[in-house]
């Protein structure tokens, strides 16, 4: 069977994010990726012995709330509520789906989290508090669950709708969140950019390739 072009764009994706995270999994323990880590991190912050941040008050406070947005009380509230639209809606299989994907991508983070071991950047004082959330630090859970809930949820509610900028909107805007969501974890100090990056292409590849396969399994008359 012959594969639509959204199939394979999508396939092209999901790829691509594999190969993104693997690199970096493999990168982060030179010297250089390192260097630059730690480079963008302090160029946060200011040069004084307090190593504050370098923005205003108010736009930490913002900062802190686009974190609180990757958070996991608030993305499995999210998941629930929306679980329950789609039951109310008598879309079992999306309500059914969504809860798989979301669950089974935690578990896929912690335990990428728990193989990899990467500690935690200490080089600046952390402005979130991270110890009752370990001190593993690649890839990024925040980033990683922001992008599988943001964009799965999204992707099941955007098959309610037909038009297609309704659709495009379904996909940009789960995305620009979790992409605050990921930067807000470097300004907080509590993750390198390459944690960040990673746990983005994570979170694209087990979404999209987990809704790819929902695609091909109905295509083949399931």
């Amino acid at each position: 069977m012959r594969w639509p072009l959204t199939d394979r764009i999508v396939l092209g994706v999901v790829i691509a994010g594999i190969v993104v995270f693997v690199a970096l999994a493999c990168a982060i323990g030179s010297p250089l990726i390192q260097s630059i880590d730690e480079a963008v991190i302090r160029a946060l912050r200011t040069d004084d012995e307090a190593l504050g941040p370098r923005w205003p008050a108010w736009f930490q406070e913002v900062a802190r709330d686009y974190t609180a947005l990757g958070g996991y009380a608030v993305l499995m509230t999210l998941t629930f509520l929306v679980w329950a639209f789609l039951r109310l809606e008598g879309r079992h299989q999306r309500a059914r789906f969504a809860i798989v994907v979301v669950i089974s991508g935690y578990l896929m983070s912690m335990l990428l989290k728990g193989l990899i071991s990467r500690p935690r950047p200490d080089i600046v004082p952390h402005l979130a508090h991270v110890d009752h959330i370990g001190k593993q630090s690649f890839p990024s859970g925040h980033s990683t669950m922001s992008t599988i809930v943001y964009l799965t949820l999204a992707l099941m509610l955007s098959e309610l709708s037909s038009r297609r900028r309704v659709k495009a909107f379904l996909i940009v805007a789960p995305i620009t969140v979790a992409v605050a969501v990921g930067i807000s974890r470097v300004m907080m100090g509590v993750h390198y950019p390459t944690d960040v990056i990673a746990g983005w292409a994570c979170g694209l590849s087990w979404s999209l390739g987990a809704w790819l396969v929902l695609r091909r399994w109905r295509r083949a008359g399931h």
